[in-house]
């Protein structure tokens, strides 16, 4: 009997050590499964909350540094500052294929350019001035030279010019001339220059009028701001074409410019139209024109007074 009672408790402490076992396991799997779960909520948690943090540094990031409108970059990128002397002014650049070459053109007012010019009619070469900049940081600056192929005195003429830049400079940017011969009043406009030296300065404002007489000639008026240095920057409506180079001042708000209309009939007139139009044809033996011919006509110069201090060559009344 008593051997019977001691396989009884064994077999019942068996038992339970058995179940006790068995139990710490499944809550060890339990416990497992659980920390399992946790980790998953804890790495979805993660990554949420690195999606978030991520847009939130991206927002945080444009908006300090915003991004420029295409057409006010466009803009910048085709404009550059014409270097005379102490003195300067803006400039438009043309690219295009001449024969088996890439080659780069600045419009400019003809003024800019004036004292450039040799006593037999000549000139010398420009500078031209190039910056690309990024939230206010030059990146990157360098100049070229260029020398004039088309020219018209200010007084006596169309107060235009073109030059071509020497050397390699393979822009892939170009200034579109707009088809409309002339815009409405109370357009709204672009004017990017280097008002005052500061290169690529930007303002807006609208066509205030069209078609004002000054010396004989037609000129655009806008109420974009422009001072000495803005002269041969463009004129531009809000899809970023060329109307017009600003070539006169008056007073804040009261500027002009030569309008397309009138720079069409004068590079038809010179034979250089495919410096404004890229379905012109560059003629491979064309006419050359007055200035490229020595000697060529004598053009009356007045006699200026001596340029501001602040080194604009511009005469009294032009940009």
């Amino acid at each position: 009997m008593q051997r019977i009672y001691n396989w009884l408790v064994i077999s019942f402490l068996c038992f339970l050590t058995v179940n006790f076992c068995n139990s710490r396991n499944d809550l060890a799997e339990v416990a497992h499964t659980r920390y399992k779960d946790n980790c998953a909520l804890s790495e979805t948690y993660n990554g949420l909350a690195s999606r978030i943090f991520t847009i939130e540094s991206a927002e945080f990031i444009r908006s300090i540094e915003p991004e420029v409108p295409a057409v006010y970059q466009g803009l910048q990128n085709i404009s550059v500052k014409v270097v005379v002397g102490s003195g300067s002014g803006s400039g438009v650049l043309f690219c295009r294929g001449v024969a088996d070459k890439w080659k780069t053109f600045v419009w400019t007012a003809g003024h800019v350019v004036r004292r450039l010019q040799r006593e037999d009619k000549t000139f010398r070469n420009a500078t031209i001035e190039f910056q690309r900049r990024y939230c206010g940081t030059i990146l990157k600056k360098w100049e070229l030279e260029a020398k004039v192929i088309a020219y018209s005195n200010q007084y006596t003429g169309e107060d235009l010019a073109l030059l071509e830049i020497i050397g390699k400079y393979n822009s892939v940017y170009s200034v579109e001339f707009s088809e409309n011969e002339i815009e409405l009043v109370g357009t709204e406009v672009i004017h990017v220059g280097s008002t005052a030296g500061f290169y690529n300065s930007v303002s807006t404002g609208i066509i205030s009028q069209t078609d004002r007489n000054h010396r004989g000639k037609s000129y655009d008026q806008t109420s974009t701001m422009a001072y000495p240095g803005s002269s041969g920057g463009g004129i531009y409506t809000t899809d970023g074409k060329c109307i017009g180079l600003v070539t006169l001042g008056v007073g804040p708000g009261l500027n002009f410019y030569v309008p397309v209309r009138r720079m069409r009939a004068w590079a038809k007139k010179e034979g250089i139209e495919w410096a404004m139009d890229h379905e012109v044809a560059v003629p491979l033996s064309r006419t050359p024109t007055k200035l490229e011919m020595a000697p060529r006509e004598a053009e009356i110069i007045i006699s200026l007074p001596p340029p501001p201090a602040y080194g604009s060559d511009a005469p009294q009344g032009a940009l």
